[in-house]
């Protein structure tokens, strides 16, 4: 299980997000983008603890890195033209 490979799914009226962690461990330390440093993980247990923390907290408006995460993936959807979702216009 801590080797499963991302899936992203609807099951049961959920959006499930699953990621084996040495998966997650391995993805982070070689798949960096945006130019940032590569990085080396010394306590994996630490590590995936922090992440989580991170991905939960919340800015002065409430948002979190999940949210900007959704926000990203619907604005991708209405610029590839996906159905199910369409953009209103400004009154």
């Amino acid at each position: 299980m801590k080797d499963t490979n991302l899936t992203v799914e609807i099951k049961e009226d959920a959006l499930l997000i699953s990621i084996g962690t040495e998966t997650l461990c391995h993805s982070c330390e070689v798949g960096r983008r945006y130019a940032l440093s590569d990085i080396k993980i010394t306590d994996k247990k630490q590590f995936l603890a922090s992440l989580v923390r991170q991905l939960e907290f919340e800015d002065e408006e409430g948002s979190t890195l999940m949210h900007e995460m959704f926000d990203s993936a619907v604005t991708t959807m209405l610029e590839n033209g996906e159905l199910g979702v369409d953009e209103l216009e400004d009154v």
